[in-house]
């Protein structure tokens, strides 16, 4: 795998992550819905993929979706 495609699945993992922190704090009520919706916009913008990086992901997923 190249350095590319592990940084789009690094940034995607650690936004899976933030995401799951957010939805479990809504749902503790620590947070309302309307926080939840900006954190969650927030995220994807931290964590939006590059256009180098979804090309290499989409590669990545066509070489491995070949070989199955």
């Amino acid at each position: 795998m190249d350095k590319l495609t592990m940084q789009a699945f690094e940034k995607m993992q650690k936004a899976e992550h933030r995401m799951r922190q957010a939805r479990d704090r809504m749902a503790l009520g620590r947070i309302t819905q309307a926080e939840f919706r900006q954190q969650v916009e927030a995220i994807e913008a931290r964590y939006a993929l590059t256009a180098e990086e979804q090309r290499a992901y989409e590669n990545h997923l066509q070489r491995t979706r070949k070989t199955q």
